[in-house]
């Protein structure tokens, strides 16, 4: 939490446990009666102020693009545990996730949206598990460039499931407008998402010619029916 605000935004994950959370704010700092039973005073200052410059290098790296963000956490984070930087960026995680669970159980409109925008991303994952049924073969598991490109695959055809949704919701969002003469509404549209599959038929149609092996399959019914009348049957 604390890279991502370094960078400009706010992480706002899908908290687990959240009655077992706490609240962490700086040393000898002052706190409502209400909430000492959930605060812990353990945020040291002094060391996020002592790391800052090294913090704000790592924050820059990867606005810069020199580094991605996994690769930034990946080095400072639990690998660099022991080390000044990953002490202080600790510290700075804790006040601002402090931040976002006051935001998070006093304000129910910030509340409602972020579940909200939660549920459509995870929808995403709804789509892949439909498109990919099973297991993945042990023999693609064993190597890191085999499950990279059933991720990417996957990631791809995901995407493109995504994109023919978008453009067919488009064009019936225009065609309601053009005949009713006015613009939807932004509270209709949040209703909508790319990740419905209602109208997609992910397992193809299959045809089974019945008539023509129906001497073979169905011989006791065969003498005196027409060929629709073996489709029926």
């Amino acid at each position: 939490m604390g890279l991502a605000r370094a960078l400009g935004f706010d992480l706002c994950p899908r908290l687990a446990h959240l009655r077992d959370r706490r609240l962490h704010v700086p040393r000898h700092h002052a706190v409502p009666a209400e909430l000492v039973a959930v605060t812990d005073c353990d945020v040291r200052l002094d060391l996020i102020e002592s790391i800052w410059d090294e913090f704000v290098r790592v924050a820059a790296s990867v606005q810069s693009g020199r580094c991605t963000a996994v690769e930034a956490l990946t080095r400072f984070g639990a690998a660099a545990r022991g080390q000044s930087v990953y002490d202080g960026g600790v510290h700075i995680g804790r006040l601002f996730r402090t931040v976002f669970l006051i935001d998070y159980f006093t304000n129910p409109v910030f509340r409602s949206e972020l579940q909200h925008v939660l549920n459509r991303g995870e929808a995403v994952h709804t789509v892949q598990r439909a498109i990919h049924i099973g297991k993945i073969p042990s023999e693609l598991t064993k190597y890191h460039e085999s499950l990279a490109a059933v991720s990417s695959s996957l990631a791809l055809l995901t995407n493109a499931v995504m994109a023919w949704n978008t453009m067919h919701m488009q064009r019936a969002v225009g065609q309601i407008e053009a005949m009713s003469g006015d613009v939807l509404r932004a509270v209709d549209l949040r209703r909508i998402a790319p990740t419905y599959l209602e109208g997609i038929n992910l397992r193809g149609t299959f045809d089974f010619p019945i008539a023509r092996y129906a001497d073979r399959v169905l011989p006791s019914l065969v003498n005196g029916l027409s060929v629709n009348e073996l489709r029926s049957a």
